[in-house]
C-alpha cells in the first residue's frame, strides 16, 4: 500500500471517528451533507477443477465519501469519490463471475480507460413538480447506471447484502458505471418510469486489428411500482437496453449487446422477503451467457429480537449461450449480517460457485467464505 492511500484511508477514518456519535449520513449545513462508509473485507478461496487443487486468501479495504448538496428542494448536485488498496479475488479467482462485486483498487484508478482516478460520480438533477401526484426529473453528468436500473430491496448492496456479482445487479443487463450520461424520471404515485443513456467504453477485442477499447451508446429504460399487498410491500420492474454496435461478434462482425431484465422482491410480514430476478440478452455479440434465474429470502432479525440484525440466502442459475465455453453457471449464497455498533456492521458470507464447460474444458467450483466489516455515515 502506497503512503498515499494510507493517507487517504487514515485520513477518512479520522472523519469517521470524529462524525461517530451521528447516525448515518452527517448534515455539514442545512443543504450539504456528507455521506462515508468503509469497508473490508477477506475472502478465501477452496476450489478444485479436474486438474488442480488450490486454495488462496485475499483481502481489500475501500472508502467512499458522498458530498451532496439541496441548494432549493428541487435542486441536487451529487459527488462521490472513492479510494482501495487491494482488489480481494478480483485477480485471482478462476470463475468467471466475480464473488465480491464492490470497487476496489483496479477498478477506481483509470475508471473505464478515461485517465480518470478515484472520481466516481458527479452530476445534477433537477425536478419538476408537475402536480401533487406527478413528478419530473433529470439527472445529467458522471453517473452510475446501477442507482436507477435493476434496483431490488432484498439483493442491490454488495456492503450490507449479497456480496456476488450475480445477485447486486442482473450481468446479462450489461450495466454501465461512472461514465458521462443522463436519466430522465417520471412518477405518478407509485407507478415509474426511467429512461437513461450513457456513453462507456468496452473491453479490449481479442482480435489483431481491434486491440483498443472502443466507445459505445447505452440506452436503458425500466418501468416499475411498488404495491401494498396483504402479504406486505412489493417492487415489480422490467429493464430493456440496447447499445450501439462497438461489441465483438462470433465472426468477428461489429455487433451490440441488447435485452431485458425482471427485478421483483416482496415482503411477507415483518420477518420474511423474497426477490427475483430474470435475465435475457442476445447472443449475436461474444457473450458467456444468454439468460440467467435467480431468487431468494431475505430474513429480519425481528425474529431472534435484533431488527438490524439479517440473513439472506441466494441461489442463480446462467445458462451459456450455444457458441460460448460455458454450458452453465451456479451460485449459491448465504449470509448473515450483526449489528455492532450505531454506525457499523459485521457480515459472515459462505459462496458456493460452480463453472460446467462445454466439451474438454475441465469444469471448476469451490466455496468462498468471506468476513466484511462495514463502517458507514
Amino acid at each position: 500500500m502506497t503512503h498515499k492511500k494510507i493517507f487517504l484511508l487514515a485520513l477518512v477514518f479520522s472523519v469517521l471517528t470524529g462524525f461517530k456519535s451521528y447516525v448515518y449520513g452527517y448534515d455539514i449545513t442545512k443543504q450539504l451533507s456528507l455521506d462515508v462508509s468503509i469497508a473490508g473485507t477477506y475472502q478465501y478461496l477452496d476450489y478444485d477443477s479436474e486438474d488442480n487443487d488450490d486454495s488462496l486468501g485475499r483481502g481489500a479495504i475501500a472508502a467512499d465519501i458522498g458530498f451532496n448538496l439541496h441548494p432549493t428542494d428541487i435542486d441536487e448536485f451529487q459527488v462521490t469519490l472513492s479510494y482501495a488498496s487491494g482488489n480481494s479475488l478480483h485477480d485471482k479467482s478462476p470463475f468467471i463471475l466475480a464473488s465480491y462485486a464492490d470497487d476496489l483498487e483496479d477498478d477506481v484508478e483509470d475508471i473505464n480507460g478515461r485517465s480518470r482516478d478515484y472520481l466516481l460520480e458527479a452530476w445534477y438533477k433537477h425536478t419538476f413538480n408537475l402536480t401533487e401526484d406527478i413528478s419530473l426529473s433529470g439527472t445529467f453528468g458522471i453517473i452510475d447506471s446501477t442507482g436507477y436500473l435493476d434496483e431490488n430491496e432484498f439483493a442491490n448492496d454488495e456492503l450490507s447484502q449479497f456480496m456476488n456479482e450475480v445477485f447486486v445487479n442482473n450481468p446479462l443487463l450489461n450495466l454501465p458505471s461512472y461514465d458521462s450520461g443522463g436519466v430522465v424520471e417520471l412518477s405518478y404515485k407509485n407507478f415509474y418510469l426511467k429512461a437513461l443513456a450513457m456513453d462507456s467504453k468496452t473491453d479490449k477485442w481479442e482480435t489483431p486489428d481491434e486491440n483498443d477499447t472502443k466507445s459505445y451508446n447505452y440506452y436503458g429504460g425500466e418501468i416499475g411500482c411498488s404495491l401494498n399487498t396483504p402479504l406486505g410491500e412489493g417492487n415489480y420492474r422490467v429493464i430493456g437496453y440496447i447499445t450501439s454496435e462497438e461489441f465483438e461478434g462470433w465472426d468477428n462482425s461489429e455487433e451490440k449487446y441488447q435485452g431485458m431484465g425482471i427485478s421483483a422482491d416482496q415482503k411477507i410480514g415483518e420477518i420474511f422477503g423474497v426477490f427475483f430476478r430474470f435475465g435475457w440478452q442476445d447472443d449475436d455479440a461474444i457473450v458467456d451467457f444468454d439468460t440467467m434465474y435467480s431468487g431468494g429470502i431475505n430474513i429480519n432479525g425481528k425474529l431472534w429480537g435484533r431488527e438490524d440484525d439479517e440473513i439472506g440466502i441466494g441461489y442463480a442459475y446462467l445458462d451459456g449461450c450455444d457458441d460460448a465455453d460455458v454450458d452453465n453457471t451456479q451460485v449459491v449464497e448465504g449470509y448473515v449480517k450483526f449489528k455492532v455498533t450505531e454506525f457499523s456492521h459485521v457480515s459472515l458470507d459462505v459462496q458456493y460457485m460452480n463453472d460446467d464447460y462445454e466439451g474438454d474444458i475441465d469444469d471448476t467450483e469451490g466455496v468462498i467464505s468471506s468476513v466484511r466489516y462495514v463502517i458507514e455515515f
